[in-house]
């Protein structure tokens, strides 16, 4: 039986530097994510709705950069690109940190917010492509879960610092991830250099991998996966604050063991699946999640509750690694910069459309908690059968 992480993986210096820099970023953006929809609900009288769209406009900024970005990656090169996303990130933290402070025009934390999911999604291309490149085949699953790991220590450290922060000055949330993308930015600079080919001079900029059906039909089926999950991160806190009337710090500590379970959890998670495919997981992976969807509506006990994120975050282990590593295992390695960039693609025009549909849900649901949560597992449950029942289109 092989190991769930290989030695190889493990000392790789390449990967190693892009799981401590994720999980850098992670600490910062985490408590961003969830905290700044809150503050514009308490501070500046926001609706559920106006949340949703919020959240709309910044998925759909994300779409032509997710096809423009992975092929400049290809064009340019990775280092390059990874090079200068950091400083632009940690300058648009600096400007929403100095909206709050000083309480300036609302433009300052919304367009900020806004503008920094597609600079953010061209850092996960990159970030992508440097990994897949970095490893063969068979170690993909395995230096995806590193990467992993690294971000949800992030995840676990960012709402909870975030959670007793925002009871100081929101001001704070911005200025963690600005600071984190700095010391990211030289991280890339000493130890992302290894030998990634020449660029693609000739590039298309807007080329797309239409011809290739099995990558077509893989990344619909990813992006309907992560479109059916997505509404937790989004209105699980709004969720459980409004209408459970539960308090902030302990929204934090649910988010940061979300966090520390994917640390403690993805390892055993990696060996219990080695011999299933990634689609296979992916569907397994949705009706863990169809499970605790359901949990949700049933309870506001926050013992049971801590539980059912436990729990939550297993279905998120199957799910994470195996997205990524199938997209890598499908693309050429010259055209890696755009299949990454065409699933991204697929993925941010469906995107948009989640927080927008479940902050509705939400704001016309809220008094019937467990047929909300019902719904949204049933989705989850109906698009598992789906990607169980086309196995074999995609496996050719």
């Amino acid at each position: 039986m092989r190991l769930p992480i290989s030695r190889k993986v493990i000392e790789n210096r390449i990967i190693q530097t892009v799981s401590l820099a994720e999980l850098l970023r992670l600490m910062g953006r985490s408590g961003v994510w969830v905290f700044i929809p809150l503050y514009l609900l308490a501070e500046k009288d926001a609706n559920y709705i106006e949340i949703g769209l919020l959240f709309l406009i910044s998925a759909l900024a994300s779409i032509p950069v997710s096809i423009f970005g992975g092929n400049l990656v290809d064009k340019v090169g990775r280092r390059r690109i990874a090079l200068t996303v950091s400083p632009v990130l940690a300058v648009l933290f600096l400007v929403m940190f100095l909206g709050i402070k000083f309480s300036l025009s609302d433009l300052f934390v919304i367009g900020t917010f806004i503008v920094f999911a597609p600079v953010a999604v061209l850092q996960s291309i990159v970030d992508s492509v440097i990994v897949t490149d970095s490893t063969g085949e068979m170690e993909r699953i395995d230096a995806f879960s590193m990467t992993r790991i690294g971000a949800n220590i992030g995840f676990s450290l960012g709402p909870a610092i975030a959670g007793f922060a925002v009871s100081y000055n929101y001001s704070i949330l911005p200025m963690i991830p600005m600071v984190s993308e700095i010391i990211g930015f030289f991280l890339y600079f000493r130890y992302i250099n290894y030998n990634e080919g020449p660029p693609v001079a000739g590039k298309n900029l807007l080329s797309f991998p239409k011809n290739d059906k099995r990558f077509i039909i893989v990344s619909l089926l990813v992006s309907l996966a992560w479109f059916s999950v997505g509404p937790w991160a989004y209105i699980l806190p709004q969720f459980l604050s409004r209408v459970d009337l539960i308090g902030y710090s302990v929204i934090g500590i649910l988010f940061a063991t979300n966090g520390l379970s994917v640390v403690f959890l993805q390892l055993p998670v990696n060996r219990l699946f080695y011999r299933v495919d990634e689609m296979t997981r992916i569907a397994i992976g949705l009706g863990i999640y169809a499970a605790t969807f359901a949990v949700f509506g049933l309870t506001r006990n926050e013992i049971l509750l801590l539980i059912n994120i436990i729990i939550l975050t297993v279905g998120e282990n199957v799910i994470s690694p195996a997205s990524n590593s199938i997209i890598g295992k499908i693309a050429p390695p010259d055209r890696r910069g755009e299949y990454y960039g065409g699933y991204s693609l697929m993925n941010n025009f469906l995107s948009p459309f989640s927080p927008l549909l479940y902050e509705a849900m939400l704001s016309y649901l809220f008094g019937e908690p467990v047929f909300l949560w019902a719904i949204i597992g049933m989705g989850c449950l109906v698009l598992a059968l789906s990607i169980l029942a086309t196995r074999k289109v995609w496996m050719r």
